[in-house]
């Protein structure tokens, strides 16, 4: 088995990709450890322990930490799977929620990777999963691609800051919805067995992003395909919200 007895954490084990992944490490041998706000959903195991938490709030993901190094003796793999997603929710002013997106997208991964690399000083390999759509502006999703390029910003410059000490890999996804849990676990897999500085979900999506560096101008009919959708999206929604109910008896 291709990761016997490697010790690995992973957030967010009962989301499609979660299981899809648990399958694949556990299959594969590794001990692992799940942190998750609904534990009950995911399959018990031999090699598997559960903890629920909130992956929004900082002092639950410590406490994630500590417990997977009590179980494990040691973290070997530490894989960021927790994300909140919104599409066309830009418009619409709610504190509360706001402060959810940034807590799970950014504060605690942020937190949670300061805390592995001062508890944990060599042989710590953290993986990340986030769509490309933090890459370039795009309609529709305003919120979530910038709670996650805070988070991106600081992965890039942290992994420079801490030179060869750590490994950090990023896994690019597709857009949320269109992404294949089946197919991404894969690529998370051979990230784990041959750590890269970034991986994509498919080759396609590969050369999607490298012809929209290349081409700059491609980027203006990305946004503009974006925007036309996030408009028949909106108008789908006002006329089923604004439709008549019939009360005839």
């Amino acid at each position: 088995m291709k990761l016997a007895s490697k010790k690995i954490v992973l957030t967010n084990g009962s989301s499609e990709l979660g299981k899809e992944l648990l399958s694949v490490l556990l299959g594969e041998g590794a001990l692992v450890v799940v942190g998750d706000s609904k534990p009950e959903e995911i399959p018990n195991h031999v090699n598997l322990q559960k903890y629920k938490i909130d992956p929004s709030k900082p002092d639950q993901m410590e406490r994630l930490i500590e417990s997977a190094i009590e179980t494990l003796d040691k973290i070997d793999v530490f894989i960021l799977n927790a994300e909140e997603f919104l599409y066309a929710e830009d418009e619409k002013e709610n504190w509360s929620d706001l402060k959810y997106l940034f807590q799970t997208n950014s504060l605690a991964p942020i937190f949670a990777i300061q805390k592995l690399t001062n508890l944990i000083t060599v042989g710590l390999h953290i993986i990340t999963v986030s769509s490309d759509l933090i890459e370039y502006p795009t309609p529709g999703y305003g919120l979530y691609g910038s709670s996650k390029r805070a988070f991106a910003y600081f992965w890039d410059s942290y992994r420079i800051q801490t030179g060869k000490q750590f490994q950090f890999s990023r896994v690019v996804s597709e857009v949320p919805g269109k992404s294949n849990p089946s197919k991404l676990a894969k690529i998370i897999l051979k990230s784990i067995l041959h750590p890269k500085r970034s991986r994509n979900e498919s080759f396609s999506l590969g050369i999607r992003n490298y012809f929209l560096q290349i081409l700059p101008f491609s980027q203006f009919f990305r946004t503009l395909i974006y925007g036309f959708r996030l408009k028949v999206e909106k108008k789908k929604k006002n006329s089923q919200t604004s439709a008549p109910t019939n009360n005839e008896v």
